[in-house]
């Protein structure tokens, strides 16, 4: 076979060019090289300088009076009690705090070992348990709030909450920091005789005026039993009124029937699910019945933008415009009583301004449900002057939301799939009451051990 001739031209000087580029650029990275090492050597120098400075300045993280330690504890009781409140705060987990914590160490330069999530969790234990424990000395007169809650199952936990009377804020709702926990429990059932027991010993140290809570019925008869006045919660009650209105009418019914039909066809539409309507609790739908009348209102008040397929499927609310026109006019009566109730309390004044604005419904049909809503509102009022009168209290607590909201904030940092079931973890709901001090976490992880913690839950859940 023929070969081919090689036509192509040999490279002159190529060789040379490419030792030449890449000597230029060796040279070049050994220059960069250099200037980065001196530059790095002089960054540490500024480094170690801050570092003395910082460590000079009294209360800077890094001062030897922010590296104090509790007695058999590695990591300083700053960064203990940092760690503690970024828990504390909202629904943040164990986990979430620790990688706070090294995401401040990162920025700040701090060179410390980062807590795990079970140090952290043992330190909330031991922190809630001490801070039950001083509560249980302490003296004075108290509003408590007592309820129960449904966890894992059927295991369930009483709270018991209480304001001293000399705190009771007058123009504001209370919030976590006004309230003290008085005892926190977990049992598989809460009995009046039981939860008498418990609030005679806490009546030991503590002169209990009233009692705030919904009407169950073993949170009454303990009440009863104690002889200690009851102050309804103003939202159960007004839910409990609400239920004997419409737990029989026909067109309530048919209205609930209706939305819920709603829910399930248009639940996956990608045109109709913007008109969907809110869903329905089940068990305390009465207290949750106004954001469908704010959706059915809504509808109505946009009604000519609304596509027709949607018009036909809504047709129901055109036809009962008089039903939705009385439910308006109800959550417009539950909320402005609610809303002063619960901000203000109740006395003299607030009766007064719920008294001027039920005034407007007076000439309703009596037979009417707002008619008849403004007089169940009217009655409670009137017995709560009654109350204040005996009680000889000029100003009285009616809204157990407070120790709703400790429940929900306990339920945000728990797993409801644990197989555990509820553990002294409990004990950390007094951490959410005031804020924590730094001398009291020192004192609480050198006073109290873990073993501590197992033995009072134990004991607790054996009572």
């Amino acid at each position: 076979m023929k070969q081919t001739k090689n036509t192509r031209k040999e490279s002159v000087g190529q060789n040379k060019d490419r030792a030449k580029k890449w000597k230029t650029k060796a040279q070049e990275r050994s220059k960069e090289n250099i200037r980065l090492r001196k530059r790095l050597k002089e960054l540490e120098i500024s480094r170690d300088n801050w570092k003395r400075k910082s460590k000079s300045v009294p209360g800077s993280l890094n001062s030897s009076a922010n590296t104090e330690r509790a007695i058999g504890h590695q990591y300083p009781i700053v960064f203990i009690w940092l760690v503690m409140q970024f828990q504390s705060y909202g629904s943040m987990s164990l986990r979430s705090s620790r990688h706070c914590l090294s995401r401040l160490f990162l920025s700040l330069g701090l060179s410390s070992r980062v807590p795990s999530h079970s140090s952290i969790r043992n330190w909330l234990c031991k922190s809630g348990y001490y801070r039950l424990k001083e509560t249980a000395s302490d003296s004075g007169d108290y509003v408590v709030y007592v309820d129960e809650s449904i966890v894992f199952g059927s295991e369930k936990i009483l709270l018991v909450l209480g304001v001293p009377t000399a705190n009771i804020p007058k123009e504001r709702a209370l919030v976590h920091s006004d309230m003290e926990v008085l005892h926190v429990e977990a049992s598989q059932e809460w009995k009046s005789e039981t939860i008498g027991e418990i609030l005679s010993k806490i009546s030991l140290r503590k002169s209990i005026k009233y009692a705030v809570s919904d009407e169950g019925r073993n949170l009454c008869g303990a009440y009863k039993a104690l002889n200690y006045m009851h102050i309804a919660d103003c939202t159960h009650v007004f839910a409990n009124h609400l239920k004997r209105l419409y737990e029989t009418d026909s067109q309530f019914e048919s209205f609930r029937k209706l939305i819920g039909q709603l829910r399930k066809e248009w639940n996956l539409s990608k045109v109709k699910s913007q008109y969907m309507p809110p869903g329905m609790r089940g068990k305390m739908r009465f207290a949750n019945i106004f954001p469908c009348v704010d959706w059915a209102e809504k509808q109505l008040a946009n009604w000519s933008n609304l596509p027709e397929s949607v018009q036909s499927s809504l047709a129901f609310l055109t036809e009962n415009t008089t039903f939705i026109d009385d439910l308006i006019k109800v959550r417009e009566i539950f909320k402005n009583t609610c809303q002063i109730l619960k901000k203000e309390g109740f006395g003299v004044a607030q009766k007064c301004k719920i008294q001027e604005h039920l005034a407007t419904f007076y000439n309703l049909d009596p037979l009417s449900k707002p008619y008849r809503f403004s007089e169940n509102c009217k009655a409670y009022l009137d017995s709560l002057s009654l109350k204040s009168q005996a009680l000889e209290q000029a100003h009285l607590l009616c809204s157990s939301d407070i120790i709703e909201s400790f429940f929900g904030k306990f339920k945000a940092k728990i797993n409801p799939n644990n197989r555990a079931g509820l553990t002294e973890f409990i004990f950390t709901i007094a951490n959410f009451a005031q804020p924590l001090q730094k001398q009291e976490v020192k004192l609480a992880l050198e006073n109290i051990k873990l073993k501590d913690l197992k033995i009072a839950y134990k004991t607790k859940k054996a009572a």
